[in-house]
């Protein structure tokens, strides 16, 4: 059996670590970690994408945040998620973009996607026009509507 740590440093304001914590985790491919249902959060706000993370671990999924969307196929490809949950509005890659990318590989996963800027509305427009269909969440994100929303997604 594989042994993993988890490592979360936090920073203060100017950037310089404040504190350190960790948490062993098992195995992800064990029958037990399994069970449990594995989440991206996405968002090029770490403390965003972290804390969502740490709510959902808290409740029983097997949640991993990542910072891009390029970082969220890396680990679709990777962890074979049931569910990303994503930022629309991002450097480099929407949201949207790599939610469609992940569904290339993964057509059963589930995206959820959260905003909270008014571009967001052409994107999904877009999105829909091309026969995409994806939830919708604004920011600031209420951490009890997520976790109500992935439990519905998941039972579906």
């Amino acid at each position: 059996m594989r042994s993993t740590l988890i490592v979360n440093v936090y920073h203060d304001t100017s950037g310089d670590p404040k504190s350190l914590s960790w948490s062993p985790i098992e195995d992800p491919d064990s029958p037990t970690a399994r069970k449990r249902k594995r989440i991206i959060i996405v968002d090029d706000d770490a403390l965003i994408a972290e804390s969502l993370a740490d709510i959902l671990n808290g409740e029983g999924f097997e949640a991993t945040a990542v910072f891009s969307g390029q970082d969220a196929i890396h680990w679709a490809k990777k962890t074979t998620p049931d569910v990303v949950v994503s930022d629309v509005i991002m450097p480099e890659m929407t949201g949207i973009e790599a939610a469609r990318s992940i569904r290339e590989f993964l057509p059963q996963c589930r995206v959820i996607l959260f905003s909270g800027q008014a571009l967001t509305n052409d994107l999904l427009a877009e999105a829909r026009a091309r026969g995409d269909s994806f939830e919708m969440l604004a920011k600031p994100i209420d951490p009890y509507a997520l976790i109500a929303v992935l439990r519905s997604e998941l039972e579906q």
